[in-house]
């Protein structure tokens, strides 16, 4: 209800509001003046809506309604013209209240850019916009920064988060003179980087521009009302005439055209897909415009993201592999944990929390280096150890941590990204409807594969956001519509180009929620099947509200024509017939 209130609040209904109490002011005044006030509302949001449609070069306008408000005018049945103002009113808003909720904006998108970066010279550091930067420039990225610019490395080493850019879940350790794109995020130390080109240039705003232009070339969605509407404006042009001709009866003529004004063709959509918007947020669901709700609907490709959409996206630890029987794994997870307490990384993050968890206390930690490349390594008790980077080949796992005492290896950590419940089961729905699925993931082939491979999907690794757009606009090539399922910034230039784009709202990366049409909130996959089953749902609904109003109109038009319902009565008439419409369309909230 809360919704429905917020929704009838909206200043988009101020017009209906107005032109209800001129026809209840007409009746408690006995006066006509109301009503033509009224009628005269009613032809100003048809004559605004019209021209705003032609600027957008739609030609298909409400012509019906044109045709019998003036007709009503001129032959002065103002209490059927009011009522038909009213309806047009109330159409006009429901189709503005969805409009401003599916625009989107990239504002938020580029606020995140770094306004200034630090420049380092031989005279001292000093900020400068980031515009102005110039290629060769050496400037300066703090901890848990963003790299502004394309640019190649000053300091020894590097390590940096890249999901931003390629969806992996591991961080990268960079040694001095590697080439790094903007967009990623320093993990480490403060790092000296040298500029590689400008900031219009750098990899981050190619990224900008991808979503910004797939936004843009959207391909339009053309209401269900658009397509019915020339049609049975022919129709009902034929009775209004027929009418005229066979009869000379200009009341027939308006009778005919009050009662085939397409109402059900302007609510039934709007009042469908709005009650599945209400449906999707009691579900968790944000989905941003009601046309969205229809493109689920007809969507029958789908391409997943991996890390952090079937995947929940951080290490977790699979097993704790003891080398050195001297050692228990209490034992080994506790060292391992006290050393990687002060580090930043992901994995150490799971080691310090693993080891809480299971009881373990923190170690006292003497002589602490991190180096990358080699890892941490420190004085326990008087015995040197060292944890870094293992090999993961042969052992089943996507990352390898191993511990050493001396150089000696005491125990191995195997990591590794763990499916989402219920995806399975995911697969498994859309598979059996027809769905046609694919996974892009930035990861390496072998950790997809080793994840993925047993379900039989088409995996498309090592996917940087360009060869991701490009899968979508191939199939969109093809004639499909395309749904892109994602939530890292990697994800964002395929989500805006998508036909549908889903992300799960729990990730850091805004540009993903921007470019998305569908915001999932928490990690539930199987709420992706609940977004799409809604909008099936919904347009279902919506096309089968409009057969039964158009059916109804018809109906009415035959006994308008043969003189049965005056011009007044068929008004009241269609009101009636927009009741029973939108009462129909309202069972897609349940």
């Amino acid at each position: 209800m809360s919704a429905w209130r917020s929704l009838l609040m909206s200043r988009e209904f101020t017009f209906p509001f107005v032109i209800f109490v001129l026809i209840g002011l007409s009746f408690l005044g006995f006066s006509s003046a109301p009503l033509q006030v009224a009628v005269a509302v009613g032809i100003w949001i048809l004559c605004v809506e019209s021209w705003q449609r032609i600027r957008e070069q739609k030609w298909n306008l409400d012509y019906i309604a044109f045709l019998a408000l003036f007709t009503a005018a001129f032959f002065g049945e103002w209490l059927s013209g009011a009522v038909l103002s009213l309806m047009v009113s109330v159409s006009a808003a429901l189709e503005l209240f969805g409009t401003r909720r599916a625009e989107k904006t990239l504002r938020s998108l580029f606020e995140k850019i770094p306004k200034e970066v630090l420049i380092q010279t031989t005279e001292g550091t000093f900020a400068k916009p980031i515009q102005e930067v110039a290629e060769g420039e050496v400037f300066i990225v703090r901890t848990n920064e963003m790299v502004p610019l394309d640019a190649s490395l000053v300091s020894d080493a590097a390590l940096l988060n890249e999901s931003n850019l390629t969806g992996e879940m591991e961080p990268m350790e960079y040694q001095s003179g590697r080439y790094i794109k903007s967009g990623c995020v320093n993990l480490g130390a403060a790092i000296t980087l040298r500029a590689r080109g400008t900031f219009e240039h750098s990899s981050y705003r190619k990224i900008l521009t991808l979503v910004e232009e797939g936004k843009k070339n959207q391909s339009p969605l053309v209401r269900l009302a658009e397509r019915s509407n020339w049609i049975f404006t022919l129709v009902t042009l034929a009775f209004a005439l027929g009418a005229l001709f066979f009869f000379d009866d200009w009341e027939r003529f308006l009778a005919v055209l009050v009662i085939a004004t397409p109402c059900p063709l302007l609510i039934a959509a709007p009042v469908s897909f709005l009650g599945g918007l209400s449906r999707a947020a009691r579900n968790g669901i944000i989905i941003k415009s009601p046309s969205v709700l229809e493109v689920l609907a007809k969507t029958k490709t789908l391409f997943f993201d991996k890390t952090g959409t079937l995947t929940l996206g951080e290490p977790e630890l699979k097993r704790i592999e003891v080398l050195d029987g001297f050692y228990t794994e209490k034992q080994a997870l506790n060292i391992a944990a006290s050393l990687e307490w002060s580090s930043l990384h992901p994995i150490a993050k799971t080691l310090v929390k693993l080891n809480g968890e299971r009881g373990g206390i923190l170690l006292t930690v003497k002589d602490f280096t991190e180096k990358l490349g080699e890892g941490i390594s420190g004085t326990i008790d008087g015995k040197r150890y060292r944890i870094g980077k293992g090999s993961a080949a042969g052992t089943g796992s996507g990352i390898v941590s191993e511990l050493l005492h001396e150089n000696v290896p005491i125990a191995r950590f195997h990591f590794d990204d763990t499916l989402k419940e219920d995806v399975d089961e995911l697969f498994g729905y859309f598979r059996t409807r027809g769905y046609s699925l694919g996974i892009l993931t930035g990861d390496k082939r072998v950790n997809a594969h080793r994840i993925f491979g047993r379900f039989g999907i088409p995996i498309y690794a090592e996917c940087s956001p360009d060869k991701k757009s490009a899968l979508v606009t191939r199939e969109q090539g093809a004639g499909k519509l395309v749904g892109m399922v994602g939530d890292g910034m990697n994800d964002a230039p395929a989500l805006a180009l998508a036909d549908v784009g889903i992300v799960f709202s729990g990730t850091e990366n805004s540009a993903s929620i921007e470019a998305a049409d569908v915001a999932i909130l928490g990690r539930d996959a199987w709420k992706i099947r609940d977004a799409v089953h809604i909008g099936r749902r919904s347009y279902q609904v919506a096309r089968q509200s409009i057969v039964i109003g158009i059916g109804l109109s018809l109906i009415g038009m035959i006994f308008a024509f043969f003189g049965y319902i005056p011009p007044v009565y068929g008004a009241v008439l269609q009101e009636v017939i927009d009741v029973v419409v939108i009462v129909n369309a309202l069972r897609s909230t349940y």
